[in-house]
Formats: structure tokens, sequence, C-alpha cells
């Protein structure tokens, strides 16, 4: 289909990155350094990514496993930038306040009541 020109995607992102499967231009896993590729569907071939009339190509295989990294890297990133600071500057946002799940005498805050129900379960 990507040879007939009225073909009209012109990206594929293959998150199965099943070389040689049903995704023609699937020919390599790309890696996240280098996520991106082009494929000459007339050639069938690979080509550098943006050369003209080419697809771009995503197959990275291992792309799931920087969910996690992008999300702890942005967690931490938030962490450092609001956290910490409240630690020193007295909790002028609120930030540590509303993160209390418990009072010093145990008990739940105003913000956290609605769990009474499953606190108080035996």
């Amino acid at each position: 289909d990507a040879k007939k020109t009225d073909f009209k995607i012109n990206f594929v992102s293959d998150i199965s990155c099943d070389v040689d499967g049903p995704i023609a231009s699937t020919l390599r896993a790309s890696t996240i350094a280098e996520p991106f590729y082009g494929y000459d569907p007339k050639t069938e071939s690979e080509v550098p990514f943006g050369t003209p009339n080419s697809i771009g190509v995503m197959a990275v295989d291992n792309l799931p496993c920087e969910l996690p990294k992008d999300a702890s890297e942005g967690f931490g990133d938030m962490f450092l930038e609001h956290v910490i600071p409240a630690f020193f500057n007295g909790d002028v946002e609120g930030i540590l306040e509303r993160a209390k799940i418990t009072t010093a005498e145990g008990n739940l805050t105003e913000r956290f009541a609605y769990l009474k129900s499953y606190v108080d379960e035996d």
C-alpha cells in the first residue's frame, strides 16, 4: 500500500517493533538515543530520517521502559523544586501541610477524612 501514489501516511510509530512483521516500514529496531529513521517505500529500504518522499519510522523496542524513567525524572524534578524547599521556607506554599495524612496525634487530617471508614475497619 505504501507504494501507491495516494498513500497518505508519512510517519509510523510501531510499538510492536516486529521486524519483518506486518508493518513493512519496520526494518529494524531504533533506539532511545536515535529513535527515528526513514523508509523509502519505492525501494523498501532505510534512508536518512527526513528524506523527501520517505516515511518516518519510530520502532523503539524498549519504549515502554522509558515511561517509568520519564515519570521518575519528572517526579524527582518536581520534588527538588517544590518539596525540598518547603522544609526550609516554613512551607509557605502549604505543600507539606497538604501532604499530611494524619495529625501528630494519629488522627486523619481533614483533607483525608474520607478514608475514615477504611481506617476504622477491623
